[in-house]
């Protein structure tokens, strides 16, 4: 049987390019080759180009094809590794919608909506998960200081309310670092979510929605040296402490895994996610949703599923086939 075409897709619009390139790599490195014919394509502003026998071959924006040999091929399906736009708001799951292309994350509803974090925890506290309250700021808009610290107290969080990776993410101690804080997340582009401080312990399961079925993998505890998990915490592996399986109660550790499933089905996540929560007195509140985390060799969901007996291969064939896993215990 002749193998199928995988377009790993790449790259980006925003600062977190250089992470989807490493997770790109692995999933690259992974794949198997047996079954699959992995197609690198990258997307920034300049184009959009299949790499294939040391050629740098443009992406027909039509239909997604590209020529090679005087003849013009198209990929069976796309594997999203974009972090950020336009992999993960929502734009690229709409053009390939249009054009007829599979591809393995949620749909324009499913990412659009969770990347816009204000949305995604007003949303879960209506659907009643103890998610953060909030407060969406614009850039030149009137901003009352005083009236936001009164409502949400201090310590706060100031982060883009669209993007990841804890770019432009600042903890605000006090009223006179708000200003700097917030002028740091329009900096990223957009607008700025302003959001209470959770106090505890940082948690995050990953769930692969393939199939029909939603499988949470293992937990992860994130301890760090610095002041909370940012960037620069999450990729200098120095700074941060990552232990998986997270060392929690038998039946706290259930709860955590039946909640990550019972928000991935709320939201209608497809492919893997990764869902983040701050763990305090027996009560995990829901941070965010990440519907297109990182996969690099070091990143939390590949550690997760090789703690579940789940090796890269097998993750990845899982997502490209919408098949189910068979999970052992964590």
């Amino acid at each position: 049987m002749k193998p199928k075409r995988i377009a790993v897709v790449y790259g980006g619009y925003s600062g977190e390019a250089e992470i989807s390139r490493l997770s790109a790599a692995m999933v690259l490195k992974h794949m198997d080759r047996a079954r699959y014919e992995p197609i690198p394509v990258s997307i920034d502003a300049e184009a959009w180009l299949a790499h294939l026998n040391g050629q740098s071959l443009e992406i027909d924006r039509h239909d997604f094809s590209y020529e090679l040999g005087g003849l013009r091929h198209r990929p069976d399906r796309c594997l999203i590794m974009i972090h950020g736009s336009p992999g993960e708001d929502g734009t690229l799951q709409g053009y390939f919608d249009m054009i007829g292309m599979p591809y393995t994350t949620g749909s324009v509803l499913n990412t659009a909506l969770t990347f816009n974090k204000l949305y995604t925890t007003r949303i879960m506290r209506q659907m009643g998960f103890d998610a953060a309250r909030g407060i969406k700021l614009n850039p030149g808009s009137m901003v009352d200081l005083d009236g936001i610290g009164e409502e949400l107290g201090y310590p706060l969080f100031v982060k883009p309310n669209e993007g990841g990776s804890s770019l432009g993410v600042s903890k605000v101690k006090a009223p006179d670092e708000l200003q700097a804080a917030l002028d740091l997340a329009f900096s990223k582009g957009g607008s700025a979510l302003v959001e209470e401080y959770l106090s505890g312990r940082e948690l995050t399961c990953g769930v692969v929605c393939t199939g029909g079925h939603y499988q949470a993998l293992a937990i992860t505890e994130i301890s760090t040296r610095k002041e909370f998990f940012d960037y620069a915490a999450k990729y200098d592996y120095d700074q941060t402490e990552e232990i998986t399986p997270a060392q929690l109660d038998k039946n706290d550790y259930l709860r955590c895994q039946n909640l990550s499933v019972e928000i991935a089905r709320a939201f209608d996540c497809r492919g893997i996610v990764r869902i983040d929560y701050k763990y305090d007195a027996g009560n995990f509140r829901p941070i965010e949703i990440n519907t297109v985390p990182g996969m690099t060799e070091k990143s939390i969901v590949p550690q997760q599923a090789e703690a579940c007996g789940i090796g890269k291969s097998e993750l990845i064939t899982a997502l490209i086939e919408d098949e189910a896993l068979a999970v052992s215990d964590s």
